[in-house]
């Protein structure tokens, strides 16, 4: 018989979502909580045994029944009432991880999420969840789906007909309320039989997969485009093999060059401007064990002597104002596992070769602004159209670090003193740039070709490759006779002994190279730059060093 203490304890137990029991000294129920589900098969009513495993309880124990109830004996000398709760769906599903406040909040953030809604239906295809997101869709108040068949509110959904077949549907794009939905279906089983479903709301419409689907495509173009500029870089580098000549001793020079390759040696390639020295560091780099590395390349004379050691060494967050907010890694860094290769390495400003020297012994490097040394694997290849020597001798470079980067020197040749190359040279670049751009692949006439051969080339290799550009555009029929050529290519013009320093010698032939450009394109700046290979910057660039007008 009911008490205010029992009823006030029943009450307390009801609002905690728990069952409660009184007893006698004899084991029968005396009172017990209304409108409780009981385990199966107990019957929780005044006058009824316990159940034969509770009897044997004393106050202050608890027990698990049937696996899914926590069952708690309490009293002062005896059982004199028995708690009853399920055992929670968290405790269950995360077992040893179920004591954690954090762990049931990420329960109640899946559960509440509200950009992915969630529905699970029983066997029937009715209703028993709805989480917050899906019944403010449907307009229903909390817990007012409980039950309702899902089909008269979601006729499209195969929600239903998973909790039957058991079969998963990965996505669905389904109708609810007006409103497009994508979802995936899973059957829910307990052990190997299936007792519902579960729908999740992916996106919450189609527009969502289009944007999303249109950011994939995107990033895949751009990885395309990555990896195939990456091919092109890795397919564009040249070898041994691919570097022509018929010239007795360039093959000499190949050969030995092959040989050291595969080194460790550090190797001084010297030569005059457009030999080809990149190309030459190119094929070192491709001849050695590091070939699959990085190829970084730096022209020292191209930077500004205040940005240098910030390219090489690369700095830390802060390090200078308009620094990067995260750093920047520098050439050295970039070049481990790989080749470094420093062209024009006699620009160097005295200070940096100093901290160059200091790298090649350590092998360490200190990012500007950081006081963390890193450690780098890399090995060097230098290049210079400069006389080391003669500048170890005035000061301008440190002896000590000609002697280290001149362990293995290559010199390469001017193109002049390799004229049997120059027929070959002509007819690669005339191949290589007429498929390029889709022109008709053009011819030399003889008295063009004696012409080429009586040259100086200042230039050499690159001033060859320029003017064969020059060619394919302002020959008109199939062949370069001798009239297409710039002047300083005539008998008369010929540079063959010409006075004047290199410089000055090259400042001439880029000027002439230039004019006999704009003449052909009728003064279109743009057409020049494209008929030269370089961009439109670069020329005005040239232009304005020459003192030509724009």
């Amino acid at each position: 018989m009911d008490t205010p203490a029992t009823a006030a304890k029943t009450r307390k137990a009801e609002y905690c979502r728990c069952g409660v029991i009184f007893c006698d000294e004899a084991g029968r129920i005396t009172a017990a909580s209304k409108d409780y589900i009981w385990p199966a098969g107990m019957k929780a009513k005044a006058g009824e045994d316990l159940p034969a495993e509770l009897l044997l309880l004393h106050a202050g124990e608890w027990v698990f029944l049937e696996k899914d109830w926590f069952v708690q004996a309490e009293g002062k000398g005896r059982v004199e009432m028995l708690l009853f709760r399920r055992i929670r769906a968290a405790d269950q599903v995360l077992g040893p991880y179920g004591d954690s406040a954090i762990n049931e909040g990420m329960v109640h953030m899946v559960l509440n999420n509200p950009y992915e809604g969630l529905t699970s239906v029983d066997r029937e295809g009715k209703v028993t969840f709805l989480s917050p997101v899906n019944e403010k869709w449907l307009g229903l108040e909390e817990g007012g789906g409980m039950g309702l068949p899902l089909s008269s509110f979601a006729p499209g959904s195969r929600l239903a007909e998973i909790a039957l077949t058991g079969v998963s549907d990965t996505t669905q794009v389904v109708d609810i309320q007006g409103q497009t939905k994508v979802t995936v279906n899973l059957p829910i089983k307990k052990g190997q039989k299936v007792i519902g479903a579960v729908g999740r709301i992916l996106f919450k419409s189609t527009d969502q997969i289009d944007k999303l689907a249109n950011r994939i495509r995107t990033m895949e173009l751009k990885v395309e485009r990555y990896e195939t500029l990456l091919d092109e870089m890795r397919g564009n580098r040249y070898n041994f093999d691919k570097i022509l000549t018929n010239n007795k001793p360039m093959r000499a020079l190949i050969d030995q060059a092959r040989r050291v390759a595969d080194s460790s040696a550090t190797v001084l390639i010297l030569g005059e401007s457009g030999t080809g020295k990149e190309l030459f560091a190119q094929a070192l780099h491709e001849g050695s064990a590091r070939r699959r590395g990085p190829f970084v390349a730096i022209n020292c004379s191209a930077l500004p002597h205040d940005l240098i050691e910030s390219e090489l060494f690369g700095y830390d967050e802060g390090a200078f104002s308009g620094a990067k907010r995260k750093g920047k890694p520098g050439k050295f860094e970039l070049a481990c596992g790989g080749t470094l290769f420093l062209d024009e390495i006699g620009e160097l400003p005295l200070e940096s070769q100093a901290k160059l020297l200091r790298v090649l012994e350590e092998r360490k490097i200190d990012r500007l602004g950081s006081t963390s040394p890193i450690s780098v694997d890399f090995r060097l290849l230098a290049a210079t159209n400069r006389n080391l020597e003669s500048s170890v001798n005035t000061g301008k470079f440190r002896s000590d670090l000609f002697y280290r980067i001149n362990e293995f020197p290559i010199e390469l040749p001017p193109l002049r003193s390799r004229r049997d190359d120059i027929p070959l040279l002509s007819k690669h670049f005339l191949e290589e740039i007429t498929h390029k751009e889709k022109l008709p692949m053009l011819t030399i006439s003889e008295e063009a070709k004696a012409a080429l051969m009586r040259y100086d080339w200042p230039g050499n290799v690159r001033e060859l490759r320029g003017l064969m550009r020059q060619m394919t555009w302002k020959t008109q029929g199939h062949t370069i006779e001798l009239h297409h050529l710039p002047a300083a290519f005539t008998e008369e013009g010929t540079i063959i002994g010409a006075s004047g320093s290199l410089e000055e010698q090259l400042a001439s032939a880029e000027r002439a190279i230039i004019e006999t450009a704009l003449e052909t394109a009728q003064g279109n700046r743009a057409l020049t730059a494209r008929m030269l290979g370089i961009h439109r910057t670069a020329l005005y660039k040239k232009m304005t060093r020459l003192g030509m007008e724009m």
